[in-house]
């Protein structure tokens, strides 16, 4: 399996590690964000102001064919007698107020792409040279793989970073996975990740995971072959995970308490989720996080730009995804 790493759409990232992302420094990073939110309140005055304009337009326009309309009502009904050639002019006269409409909503869609395709790669970059991909994730091959995922009819991904550190190839995304079963909710809405080291290390098929519910549905089901891992710690923050492999021996060893420290402060820092990780395929680590608050959409065309803390937001969960991939520089390659 392999991830897809496109160039960065800005041709200078901030990040200072020649083999791909790497730590952002602060001061750079927080005068990038005040520039881009800059643009970005700029781009969304011009676009209200030509919202405004077209929808002052439209609306004389759309009084002016309306009142042409019940004109042409009145006089073919009152003064000609007839009936159906009212109605027709009073829907013809309706037409071309439902096309100014249409066009004076233009701009609020304008703003919407703009968003997607002009300030959240400019963002990405920012945020450790990443690239962004409005409509990417992590693969439904592969994500079929694994014995954590919930039965699902239909997978979407959306607003999707990805890039390299360390040699560590790094995609993750906006995920949610819906079921017939549960029309209204999503069945799982949160945060995908994907990491793929450069070398063979884990061993076997291995769930850590702080999901209560997940442990008591699959324990004695899709779990079945895999055996429970115990794994001490020093703190009590750290020992909210449930460990199950099919290489019990080899999960022991590859588990430490620097991995479940760096997955725990990760699950605080989305709102405490009850984060899921799994070890698979000798090279990759997925994650999934529940998390129901769509962080990277555009806000009100009518209400002023303040994307600083969500993006600062970002950054904090980003570099804690480093964290983690920090931790397999401990790790050896699998001997072959």
């Amino acid at each position: 399996m392999e991830i897809d790493n496109e160039p960065d759409l800005d041709p200078k990232p901030l990040h200072n590690n020649d083999e791909g992302l790497g730590r952002v420094d602060e001061r750079r990073f927080t005068k990038e964000l005040d520039r881009l939110i800059k643009e970005s309140e700029e781009m969304r005055l011009n676009r209200m102001k030509q919202h405004r304009t077209r929808s002052f337009v439209a609306m004389n326009f759309s009084i002016l064919f309306i009142l042409i309309g019940i004109s042409a009502f009145g006089w073919f009904f009152l003064m000609e007698a007839q009936l159906l050639m009212p109605v027709v002019y009073l829907v013809l006269s309706l037409i071309p107020s439902a096309l100014l409409n249409i066009w004076a909503g233009g701009p609020l869609k304008a703003y919407t792409r703009d968003h997607k395709e002009i300030f959240m790669p400019k963002l990405a970059n920012a945020l450790n040279g990443l690239s962004y991909h409005p409509n990417r994730g992590v693969s439904a091959k592969t994500i079929e793989k694994l014995a954590v995922i919930p039965a699902h009819d239909r997978y979407e991904a959306e607003d999707c970073f990805m890039g390299t550190y360390k040699g560590v190839k790094v995609i993750f995304s906006e995920a949610r996975l819906y079921s017939k079963s549960r029309k209204d909710t999503p069945v799982f809405d949160g945060i995908f990740v994907l990491l793929e080291t450069p070398d063979d290390v884990f061993e076997g098929h291995t769930v850590i995971t702080a999901n209560d519910k997940m442990v008591k549905a699959y324990a004695n089901t899709r779990w079945k072959t895999m055996n429970e891992v115990h794994v001490s710690v020093s703190e009590p923050d750290w020992d909210i995970f449930t460990i199950y492999s099919t290489k019990p021996e080899s999960a022991e060893l590859l588990i430490g308490e620097r991995l479940l420290k760096e997955l725990a402060e990760a699950a605080a820092i989305f709102d405490k989720s009850p984060l899921t990780a799994v070890l698979f395929g000798k090279r990759h680590v997925f994650m999934m996080i529940p998390y129901d608050k769509d962080m990277f959409e555009a806000s009100n065309l009518f209400v002023p730009v303040t994307t600083q803390a969500q993006a600062l937001q970002c950054k904090k969960e980003v570099e804690q995804l480093l964290e983690i991939i920090d931790v397999f520089d401990l790790y050896q390659p699998m001997e072959t």
